[in-house]
């Protein structure tokens, strides 16, 4: 597979010719269905707004089965109904089958995008800018981490260099102090 064919393949779902895929890291790109559904903690399954910050607890409502919060008003159940509040389940939990948006080529037909599938994009979009954005901010660190252990070790390095010399030096004294004239022959050498 080449570079512009793997920018068209969802790593998740393996889909060829997705009708659009985002970047979740460096090496990784998922469709816009599979996207929504690993990362569904981001967004309300319901309305599809993506959370900036998680929403208030008194104003959401947990799914029993993933991560995702969904806003108390887009669920089905009442504030009132405590029980059906806790046996809540978010839409892709609810049903097998749920599609956050339609694959490329169901039966042979075009896609045609409507509210729901051009607010999927958009939740889509901004969850991989977050997720990249996640991402290089976590390689700056590692960066910068990197820079300052590199500038340990040349101090480290001209430290040893210097012992080093130091070494040198006091050999050379020593040597010269045990023969104090090495270009004077010896009676014995002549």
């Amino acid at each position: 597979m080449n570079q512009e064919q793997s920018l068209h393949q969802c790593a998740a779902c393996g889909e060829q010719e997705a009708f659009l895929t985002y970047a979740v890291n460096a090496l990784r790109r998922l469709c816009t269905d599979c996207l929504l559904k690993e990362h569904r903690n981001l967004f309300c399954p319901v309305c599809l707004h993506v959370h900036v910050t998680s929403p208030p607890p008194e104003q959401s409502i947990l799914c029993l089965n993933c991560p995702s919060i969904t806003h108390l008003a887009c669920s089905s159940s009442s504030s009132a109904d405590a029980d059906e509040a806790s046996s809540f389940t978010c839409p892709p939990c609810s049903d097998p089958n749920f599609s956050f948006f339609p694959k490329s080529h169901q039966n042979g037909a075009e896609t045609v995008l409507g509210q729901e599938s051009s607010n999927a994009l958009v939740a889509a979009a901004n969850i991989s800018a977050v997720l990249m954005k996640n991402a290089a901010a976590e390689l700056k660190k590692e960066a910068h981490e990197k820079i300052f252990a590199a500038k340990e070790a040349k101090q480290r390095a001209k430290e040893a260099l210097g012992n080093l010399q130091e070494l040198v030096r006091k050999q050379k004294a020593l040597e010269k102090s045990s023969n104090p004239n090495p270009n004077k022959r010896k009676n014995s050498d002549r």
